[in-house]
């Protein structure tokens, strides 16, 4: 290894030669993936047929029996769904619809959470103000019984008292509003078969949220109906990761895996979280078992399920192998969205190997190109690698670019199947095949000498669970546009002077025009950066350090 990192620099263009994929190999990658590709048919029958994939739901075990089978088709060893444990109540999401009726007609685009109450029937009532205290919930007495209540206090001790009365009274529930144009769709599973939610709480758009109220507080007589078909089902529901393995053929105890994961939230058809990467596992495995791959080590296909309550399936899958560890190479994880992978990032100490591996891919395609970067540890950003890099497994999550906003479609009602761009799809499926039969190929398992990992969850640009985060974390919440900062709290933002309403535009010298450009340039190079923001029509630009 030592001698090879002192040569790599030496060998410019030859250094090709001692890829680690043949260029056989290569050729039959590329016309597979590119002349033959299933990419987005599999996403068409994920998203299309089975349709939103929540863990605990039915849609999630359908899916995960057609993956199996789909595996199992293309001749993979070891097929399996593996369980690793199991909810309480399961949850499955009808069809659902809201209106106003009164006034004005106006169709309403809304959401509920998972695992909430939903109706049993189309329900149509009058707009209350929801009331703040007792003595407000007292002049309501006898007008709660089929009304729906607007902007009650979002939980405590009295939303639990309103609740109660409600539900005596027989009300229909509550209506709130979103942020902004997108409607983010959550939810905890944490809940009881014997005390289930009883009342729906619905989302409206911000702007049709915002004439409700107006409406309301004006006096105006407001009647709405929905009709939301929310179901729980009683468990104990079994969960399962799917498995599949190409042998590997001189070391086939070691092991390279290759993964997504294959639940999602149902407020959409989870096409871009996680479609694409799931379809992009199919389709890289597909491919390689097409032209024949002979990899040294094998190859383990995994798309796990709970991710999104947690990482939950890859956890549990990784604590239950974790004697198994040290033989398991690297985990190349796709959860960015449908845009192109345009890199990976690894310690320095990696990068010889990675050159080598990734060497065809510099070559793949010149209008998408593909950069190795060297980061200082292996940081949350909220997937399932991380539960590998905790295990001491290098694990990787790769960059991506391109012209689709993820921040539009992530956890989204626009997370649907016309959001993935089949180009995209494609070059990705060639480049995780390339990669899986390159680290799989390398005369020793990926190296591991400084791994260091950062500890601890990164989401939005510093907390909460909104968009991937940044390995630094700089400490605040992030609008819509996935530019824009909404929040400022506690940290490095607040003390270097961010604020909100501040839109990021720069790092350094680096343009940020998407959210994975804020990811990539705070997490590269040193820990000081220079962050120039537009405000109040102007640029400023602070400078933060970020703790080593």
């Amino acid at each position: 290894m030592l001698l090879l990192r002192f040569l790599l620099p030496f060998l410019g263009a030859t250094a090709t030669a001692l890829a680690q994929v043949s260029d056989a190999d290569f050729a039959a990658i590329r016309r597979e993936g590119f002349d033959r590709s299933q990419v987005m048919d599999h996403l068409d029958h994920l998203c299309n047929r089975i349709g939103p994939r929540l863990t605990g739901s039915d849609n999630l075990t359908v899916a995960g029996e057609w993956a199996r089978d789909t595996f199992t088709a293309m001749g993979l060893a070891n097929v399996q769904m593996e369980a690793w444990g199991e909810f309480a109540v399961g949850f499955n999401r009808g069809p659902w619809w809201g209106r106003m009726t009164k006034p004005e007609a106006l169709e309403f685009v809304c959401n509920t959470d998972a695992w909430t109450a939903g109706t049993k029937r189309p329900s149509r009532g009058p707009v209350l103000p929801a009331p703040k205290n007792a003595d407000e919930l007292a002049s309501l007495t006898g007008r709660l019984q089929g009304a729906w209540l607007l902007d009650p206090p979002a939980s405590g001790e009295f939303f639990k008292t309103l609740s109660a009365a409600v539900e005596a009274a027989g009300g229909f529930g509550f209506v709130g509003g979103g942020r902004g144009e997108l409607l983010l769709t959550g939810g905890s599973p944490r809940i009881d078969w014997n005390n289930l939610p009883k009342l729906p709480f619905v989302r409206l758009r911000s702007d049709q949220h915002q004439k409700l109220r107006a409406l309301v507080t004006e006096g105006v007589a407001v009647e709405v109906e929905f009709d939301l078909r929310n179901h729980f089902r009683k468990g104990p529901i079994p969960l399962y990761n799917v498995i599949a393995d190409l042998p590997g053929t001189e070391h086939p105890d070691e092991y390279v895996v290759v993964g997504g994961h294959l639940d999602s939230w149902d407020g959409a058809t989870g096409a871009t979280d996680n479609g694409t990467g799931a379809a992009t596992t199919l389709e890289a495995a597909r491919i390689l078992t097409a032209i024949g791959a002979k990899p040294k080590r094998t190859i383990r296909f995994m798309l796990w399920s709970g991710e999104e309550q947690g990482l939950l399936g890859s956890r549990a899958w990784v604590q239950k192998h974790k004697d198994e560890m040290a033989k398991y190479s690297a985990c190349l994880v796709h959860d960015g969205g449908t845009n192109y992978l345009s890199g990976i990032a690894g310690m320095k100490e990696m990068r010889p190997q990675l050159e080598l591996v990734f060497a065809p891919v510099l070559r793949l395609d010149e209008a998408m190109p593909f950069k190795i970067r060297d980061i200082e540890a292996f940081r949350p950003i909220g997937s399932d690698h991380e539960s590998f890099t905790a295990a001491g497994v290098p694990g990787f999550f790769w960059d991506q670019a391109g012209r689709a906003n993820y921040t539009r479609t992530h956890h989204t009602q626009y997370d649907t199947y016309d959001a993935a761009i089949p180009e995209y799809q494609k070059h990705s499926s060639v480049v995780i095949a390339v990669g899986a039969l390159g680290l799989a190929n390398l005369p020793e398992l990926l190296s591991r000498e400084n791994m260091k990992v950062q500890r601890g969850f990164s989401g939005g640009a510093g907390g909460g669970r909104q968009g991937r985060g940044t390995g630094r974390l700089l400490g605040v919440q992030l609008a819509d546009d996935g530019l824009t900062i909404a929040e400022v709290g506690d940290g490095l933002a607040q003390k270097a002077g961010l604020k909100a309403g501040d839109r990021i535009v720069r790092i350094g010298e680096g343009k940020v025009a998407a959210r994975e450009d804020l990811r990539r340039l705070l997490d590269e190079g040193t820990p000081q950066k220079a962050i120039t923001v537009l405000r109040g029509g102007g640029e400023v630009t602070v400078q933060v350090t970020f703790e080593r």
